[in-house]
């Protein structure tokens, strides 16, 4: 027997096969009512499925964030408000400074199966900025709500804004910059800051790597999902990075909000650690950010030319430019 399925994709077929349930039940004779009733329940569970879809599809602002962050996000966001006139990148170092103290936390978005999940009380570095250039977009456009953030959150974090799986969600910060430029959001301006051409960035360390995350260990489909990412990835050439040795004599071209790459010379990676550029009281170019070290949110007490300095792993910065 050849089981009718129904595709929300394909309307016209959807249409047909509900058509089809429908004559059947109200234009069968009365000898078939038991039969009619089974149909009452199919019909009925074929029209609840697109709700029932959506309903899992699209988490509530409480499911995804917990009480403790939209109480957050609830205080953060007045803030912002009030401060609506100022360019995004403004926006986001008061948003960055409202962020000051919360707790690092490594690994906050790995649960089976994947879903969006959004923390205000909890972050690492890269959801640190994703969050305050959220916070800051919604609070140009006058949103304030929680549900707005996820909505924002999630257009940023998954690829297309879906959450299809583990590989939807961007891993590499290369294709997150590529992402948001194709968006209108930013545009990475290391280039132009005199930037050196990374003729030699390839992304191989998730694939190459994929027992080291449960999502990918004995999980050959998903890896070779991520491996076709990669295989995107490395199709482009114009990768740049501003050398460490570079970092000190381009700062005063650095502006308070550009986001801040740290590259790693580590192969199969790009950029290690995220930021927000911010110049500090003493004039130093500092930043802020979820500091694993540190296990907080900090203006860290290095410029980022020392800090970039003193780690061996890391070759120069990348920046990305909001628009205001």
């Amino acid at each position: 027997m050849q089981l009718l399925i129904v595709d929300f994709n394909r309307p016209d077929r959807s249409c047909i096969v509900v058509a089809v349930l429908y004559f059947t039940y109200f234009c069968t004779p009365k000898i078939y009512i038991s039969m009619r009733k089974f149909f009452k329940v199919v019909l009925a569970t074929v029209l609840a499925l697109p709700f029932w879809a959506a309903a899992q599809s699209s988490p509530t602002a409480m499911e995804a964030m917990g009480k403790e962050s939209v109480e957050k996000y609830s205080k953060i966001s007045k803030i912002l408000l009030e401060n609506r006139e100022k360019s995004v990148p403004e926006l986001m170092i008061i948003a960055a400074k409202q962020m000051l103290g919360t707790d690092y936390v490594a690994g906050t978005l790995e649960q089976i199966p994947e879903k969006l999940s959004v923390s205000l009380t909890q972050t690492d570095c890269i959801l640190f900025v994703e969050s305050c250039l959220a916070m800051a977009l919604n609070a140009k456009k006058g949103l304030d709500n929680p549900d707005s953030l996820c909505a924002t959150t999630q257009s940023f974090r998954y690829r297309n804004g879906k959450v299809d799986g583990y590989a939807s969600r961007i891993h590499y910060t290369s294709e997150w910059i590529r992402q948001g430029e194709a968006r209108g959001i930013f545009k990475e301006i290391t280039d132009v800051l005199s930037g050196d051409n990374l003729s030699g960035q390839r992304f191989s360390y998730m694939s190459e790597h994929s027992d080291a995350y449960k999502q990918l260990k004995g999980n050959p489909a998903e890896v070779a999902r991520i491996a076709q990412m990669e295989k995107n990835l490395n199709a482009f050439t114009d990768y740049f990075v501003i050398p460490k040795e570079d970092v000190k004599e381009i700062g005063h071209l650095l502006k308070d909000g550009d986001i801040l790459g740290f590259n790693t010379s580590v192969k199969g990676l790009d950029i290690a650690h995220v930021a927000l550029v911010y110049h500090k009281e003493n004039g130093e170019v500092g930043f802020i950010h979820a500091s694993q070290a540190d296990g907080k949110v900090v203006i860290d007490e290095k410029s980022i030319a020392d800090y970039v300095m003193a780690r061996k792993n890391n070759n120069g910065i990348r920046i990305v430019r909001v628009n205001r």
